[in-house]
């Protein structure tokens, strides 16, 4: 009789452990595939930039979904110059801009931070808005609100902000 109740024992545990381990592999399977389109799409903007541009190292990606979806990438080429490009997919355009066009990220960031003191960064994006280049900066507040603020990417001016998220 007791080894009865113990081989039962052992087979439900057994079977929840099976569960469990499908459940686990399951999962992984739904997040790689959630995560494929975004990983094609960064090596879709890497090809067309390293094909089309005179960028040859990639140093960066972005993406920026703001009414417009872009991606973008920034990168240097053979003798060091440094570049951004931004791939529009709906209406497959592209913009290449050398960096000394615009405001790089790093100059955003300070930026940011000047005017930001009691905000940790997100994360930084480039993109397209409303016609023009743009970086996002989203923050996180001390307060733990959230919120982000657009720049333009030629001379850095505020072009949006959404706070207190």
């Amino acid at each position: 009789m007791l080894q009865d109740d113990t081989r039962q024992i052992i087979k439900f545990v057994s079977w929840v452990i099976g569960l469990i381990i499908v459940a686990f592999l399951v999962s992984v399977v739904i997040f790689y595939y959630a995560g494929s389109k975004s990983r094609g799409n960064d090596q879709k903007i890497a090809q067309l930039a390293t094909s089309k541009t005179p960028i040859s190292k990639i140093q960066g990606y972005y993406h920026l979904d703001r009414g417009t979806s872009s991606y973008a990438v920034a990168g240097t080429n053979k003798k060091g110059k440094q570049y951004y490009f931004i791939y529009l997919p709906n209406s497959k355009k592209a913009y290449l801009y050398p960096a000394t066009k615009g405001i790089t990220e790093s100059k955003i960031k300070n930026k940011f931070k000047s005017t930001h003191s009691d905000a940790t960064i997100n994360n930084i994006n480039l993109g397209w808005y409303k016609g023009e280049a743009a970086w996002e900066v989203a923050y996180k507040k001390q307060n733990g609100n959230l919120g982000y603020t657009l720049y333009e990417f030629k001379n850095g001016n505020d072009i949006s902000e959404v706070d207190n998220l």
